[in-house]
């Protein structure tokens, strides 16, 4: 069957935001070299849909940058099911996708005019080993004192992210990274990403945050939800807003400003006994 081409828009917070997404259906027949060409011409992380090769899974995803490939991808996974679920391809929910990293469990729901999707990930993973802050403040192109006081931390709930907490939002959307540096950092203190943060002032555990990702293809990624993920776990162990409930609790995490692309992407946080065991994130896509 020949494969489509469908492009799509991931997390939107408004008109000209969020993140595009190609997706790629009936990919079985790409070898990984085309696939990569594909995406390096598209210039944006793209998604290949693919028959799965596990009895547990209803479909495979393959996640490719320009440089690269991905073993995980939120927004891409978003951007597919919405394809197939417009395209009546998938007519049940919850699906099993099949990925580099794992099954990965997937629940979209139609409400009224937009498709909410739900990916979920796993159990956080902190790892304790960071940049001293003068070198993160060489990559980031900014003074110690900007940098809020709560831990420095690389976290994942499928891949490292370094998590760096800004006093302001203003500092947040001024960056201009040392990109060549910040990349030596991410090699050298095995993460994938730098993931600045600020409160955004007057609203209610909700934060503005950029992602500088390593050696993508771009220097910049206006919606994150690998990333997304990892920082509410980050939110919720560090206790940043409050205590927490038991059960459910929800960061809105806002990306993308100073790209103007705005976003918006919901991190999800179980917690039973005061202890994390679950994460997931929500969000929409639109095709274009």
């Amino acid at each position: 069957m020949k494969n489509q081409v469908v492009h799509t828009t991931v997390f939107s917070l408004e008109n000209g935001g969020g993140n595009p997404c190609p997706v790629v259906l009936n990919a079985d027949l790409l070898t990984t070299n085309t696939m990569q060409s594909m995406t390096k011409e598209f210039g944006h992380e793209s998604a290949f849909v693919l028959q799965s090769s596990r009895s547990d899974c209803d479909i495979k995803l393959r996640f490719f940058v320009p440089l690269h490939e991905m073993e995980m991808c939120i927004h891409a996974t978003i951007g597919s099911i919405t394809v197939l679920v417009n395209q009546e391809i998938i007519k049940y929910s919850p699906i099993m996708v099949e990925t580099l990293i794992g099954p990965v469990k997937v629940e979209w729901e139609v409400k009224g005019t937009n498709l909410d999707i739900s990916v979920e990930q796993f159990s956080p993973q902190f790892m304790n080993e960071t940049p001293d802050k003068n070198d993160l403040c060489k990559a980031l192109n900014i003074e110690i004192d900007e940098i809020l006081e709560f831990p420095i931390q690389s976290v994942s709930t499928s891949r490292y992210k370094l998590m760096i907490p800004l006093k302001s939002v203003e500092t947040l959307n001024n960056l201009n990274p040392n990109f060549e540096y910040l990349w030596e950092l991410c090699d050298q203190f095995r993460t994938t990403g730098f993931y600045p943060f600020a409160i955004e002032p007057n609203s209610k555990n909700c934060v503005q945050a950029r992602q500088f990702p390593k050696r993508a293809g771009y220097d910049e990624d206006p919606a994150t939800g690998v990333a997304a993920s990892a920082l509410g776990a980050y939110l919720a162990e560090n206790k940043y807003f409050s205590q927490l409930m038991e059960g459910w609790n929800r960061y809105r995490i806002i990306q993308g400003v100073a790209m103007g692309r705005p976003s918006i992407i919901q991190s999800e946080i179980f917690i039973q006994n005061n202890q994390i065991i679950k994460t997931l994130v929500k969000g929409n896509a639109k095709v274009v």
